[in-house]
């Protein structure tokens, strides 16, 4: 046999009601026993105070059989950490009945990402009963109720615009320090009207906020393009917004709704803000650091952005400091990037100096080409909220297109040609390009670093943040370049095979010290084929001298050369010391006098 409580539990409350039970709930405000108890000694008396006295009035009347003390769980409040004590009250309630075929409605108008957003919050909705909103607390918004000299509630629309206007020019401790006399003469209420104690629901505050931010800001609009929350928060905040909006306006508040993950630590246990907040100072030494402040502190803003970026935030989302040194080389090498093509552009004037289409070569159009495939993907990714692809497309472009190849392989026209010659110059076109591009499509993603750089390349603070996304060259939608380099970069692993078998075996130090026999199959473009003319086969392959032969493997022999090392350029030519200089090629002594 146990006692049954119907004024005190949610399972007793149910089997009260189905027994036809009465509700008795003897408790105030305050945690306190009422007249309704029924036992003098008890009345105003502390609720959890009061067991100690219950005992000796059981004894007393030699009631008690025995009692023993059990140690159990029981819910607290999460914000002041105390008991909390269930009561039978009349409450408020929003009528979901009457919005929830609009609110199904306007979920299908919505886009859910991840798709099964759709039917996760149509299914909490279709099922959920009606919406209490007030609360017994003593801290948070005040539920703007008040009841009659009768005892009838005073609750429309004319009343709680009124109080609102009196918050909005006294701020909301007027409800508090205000004496119900007070508050009735203010709002012109019937003498003997009290105010209610009750407090809204949280989820009514920021449920409302796309009104407070939206409505209230002529340069923004509704609905907003994107609401972003955890896998939680079909029940919560995505949720509340949506019944409230549906309320006030008929619509949905949102355009779309992008669900995220929960963040873990890399062995997959949950990270949440209480991590931070609870427990004892033991605990919080020992505790791994969650906050985003202790990570841009340490690596900066912009490293914890990329990290952002390179996660797949539809799931759970690993975190930790271990990760964090991976992600920070990641940024080093797009950083680098970015200064190269600066350094490479400090005497470039695009409106003098850039270059017409059919001057550029073939390595500058292809990296063009690839420029194009990028910009043209990270767009298309941005415009999904795709940003891992962004990630990968834009640090594969960096490391791999541009440092490792493009960069490198026009290092020898940009340093040792004339200022102004037209191959220079071509290669400045594309990187201009590239450099622009690239700081547009980094802007969102390393705010500080593009910006940085874009101020370097002689615009305002700020200025990055302003600019569109990069449109796609047409000119380079093709992929002519690009086979050509594919091809090319084949025949160059053969090459560097080679080499590199030779360095080992210590013949020569770098590619500039080879001769070179290249073996292609026969009807296999040779690289001049491929580039045009012998300063782009020189350019791409770095090679002393390159012979071609036929044969049916591709293959290649690499020798010592014995030609002559220009001091400048560092290339191995036959043509060193045959002008006034002995030890520069033709070339660099002409730049030299000039």
């Amino acid at each position: 046999a146990v006692h049954i409580a119907p004024g005190h539990g949610q399972d007793d409350y149910v089997a009260g009601r189905q027994y036809d039970l009465d509700i008795l709930s003897p408790v105030d405000d305050h945690g306190n026993f009422t007249e309704e108890v029924g036992i003098p000694e008890l009345v105003g008396q502390l609720v959890f105070k009061s067991n100690p006295h219950i005992i000796e009035l059981l004894e007393a009347k030699g009631a008690l059989l025995a009692q023993e003390e059990i140690r159990h769980s029981y819910p607290h409040c999460w914000r002041s950490k105390t008991p909390i004590i269930f009561r039978a009250v009349e409450q408020f309630f929003i009528r979901i009945d009457e919005i929830r075929e609009t609110a199904l409605e306007e979920i299908e108008q919505v886009e859910w990402l991840p798709h099964w957003g759709k039917s996760r919050i149509a299914g909490t909705v279709e099922s959920r009963p009606d919406w209490c909103v007030s609360r017994q607390r003593t801290w948070g918004v005040p539920l703007p109720a008040f009841r009659s000299a009768e005892g009838e509630t005073l609750l429309n629309g004319d009343l709680v615009r009124k109080v609102a206007d009196l918050v909005a020019e006294h701020g909301s401790n007027i409800w508090f320090e205000s004496s119900d006399e007070e508050l009735a003469s203010t709002l012109g209420l019937p003498a003997g009207t009290t105010r209610g104690r009750d407090t809204l629901d949280v989820w009514i505050d920021s449920g409302c906020s796309h009104v407070a931010v939206l409505d209230r800001h002529p340069e923004l609009s509704t609905p907003a393009d994107l609401y972003l929350e955890a896998t939680d928060q079909h029940r919560g905040w995505f949720q509340s917004s949506l019944m409230l909006s549906v309320i006030a306006r008929g619509a949905a508040p949102y355009k779309a709704v992008m669900t995220h993950g929960f963040v873990t630590d890399t062995s997959g246990k949950k990270i949440s803000k209480s991590d931070q907040d609870g427990g004892n100072g033991a605990a919080k030494k020992k505790s791994k650091p969650s906050t985003a402040e202790h990570y841009y502190n340490k690596f900066g803003a912009d490293i914890v952005r990329l990290w952002v970026s390179s996660v797949d935030w539809q799931n759970e989302v690993p975190f930790g400091e271990e990760l964090f040194p991976q992600v920070a080389e990641t940024y080093r090498r797009i950083r680098n990037t970015l200064r190269i093509l600066l350094g490479n552009l400090g005497d470039f004037d695009p409106a003098r100096h850039r270059v017409a289409p059919e001057q550029l070569t073939v390595l500058d159009r292809w990296i063009l080409e690839r420029l194009h495939a990028v910009t043209r993907e990270s767009v298309a990714a941005f415009g999904k909220y795709e940003f891992r692809k962004v990630f990968n497309a834009v640090t594969q472009f960096c490391s791999v297109d541009l440092s490792s190849l493009y960069v490198d392989l026009t290092k020898d026209r940009m340093y040792c040609d004339a200022r102004d010659s037209p191959r220079r110059r071509a290669a400045q076109t594309a990187m201009h390009a590239v450099f622009e591009s690239l700081c547009r499509l980094l802007a969102p993603i390393l705010a500080f670093t593009a910006d940085e750089a874009w101020q370097h390349h002689g615009h305002e603070p700020g200025d990055i943040h302003l600019e569109t996304f990069p449109t796609p060259d047409p000119a380079f939608a093709g992929h002519e370049a690009s086979e050509k380099i594919e091809k090319l970069l084949k025949q160059r692993a053969a090459i560097q095979q080679e080499i590199e078998t030779g360095r080992q075996q210590k013949l020569f130090g770098s590619n500039l010290e080879a001769d070179v026999i290249l073996t292609i199959p026969e009807g296999t473009p040779t690289p001049s084929d491929l580039l045009g003319d012998e300063a782009s086969v020189q350019e791409f392959f770095m090679l002393a001298k390159l012979t071609i032969a036929k044969d049916p493997a591709l293959k290649a022999v690499a020798t010592r050369t014995e030609a002559q090392k220009c001091q400048r350029c560092w290339r191995h030519l036959p043509e060193v010391g045959s002008g006034t200089t002995a030890d520069l090629c033709p070339r660099c002594e002409n730049v030299l006098r000039s």
